[in-house]
């Protein structure tokens, strides 16, 4: 039986990481320039991080056209830009919609772990 919390890079076969090697993917994927980390699960779900280098969005969609959540900053204001996806795309986002990068590394690799958000951070709905 397969953990339910292994996650691997969409479209690879892999066992998975686990949160620690998912955190220090992010971290290493951002010095080779890749700002955009998609993972998925083996129940469809997708977790997405892109960063600006100082923020990241953060979001966990249960599958295709399921509604989704990310992580949001109560204390964010103002906008922040260049969040580069994988298809070339150069995004901008409110800094409430997103969080400080070591943030987001941190509780992307609970997440995995413990297939919950840390109890420090606060969660949107795609919705809000």
């Amino acid at each position: 039986m397969t953990e339910p919390h292994r996650w691997r890079l969409l479209g690879q076969a892999s066992d998975g990481y686990s949160g620690a090697e998912a955190r220090s993917l992010l971290v290493r994927r951002l010095d080779w320039g890749t700002q955009e980390t998609l993972f998925e699960d083996g129940r469809g779900r997708l977790l997405s991080v892109v960063t600006n280098g100082e923020r990241a969005r953060v979001a966990l969609v249960d599958g295709p056209g399921a509604p989704g959540e990310h992580l949001a900053d109560p204390q964010g204001e103002g906008v922040s830009g260049g969040y580069l996806s994988s298809r070339g795309r150069v995004d901008t986002y409110p800094d409430g919609e997103t969080v400080p990068f070591p943030l987001a590394c941190r509780a992307v690799e609970y997440f995995i772990e413990h297939d919950a958000w840390p109890r420090d951070v606060m969660v949107a709905s795609a919705s809000e």
